[in-house]
């Protein structure tokens, strides 16, 4: 193997190393916005069932005092 030959090696080796990096990092970041979004839609509905709760115990409520 002549010199040339051992960076034309090295430097390809190199630039493959990168392109695995960068997807990577590309896959990761898509994975978290992924994450950010599950996120915010879980304590949407949360919030959402925390009001349909309360909604429901005034309707028991109501319902146990007109029975009276």
């Amino acid at each position: 193997m002549s010199f040339w030959t051992a960076i034309v090696i090295i430097v390809a080796i190199g630039t493959v190393s990168e392109i695995y990096r960068s997807r990577l990092k590309a896959n990761a970041e898509k994975a978290e916005d992924a994450f950010q979004k599950l996120t915010r839609r879980m304590a949407s509905l949360e919030e959402r069932m925390a009001n349909l709760e309360t909604i429901v115990l005034e309707q028991e409520k109501r319902r146990k005092f007109s029975d009276l």
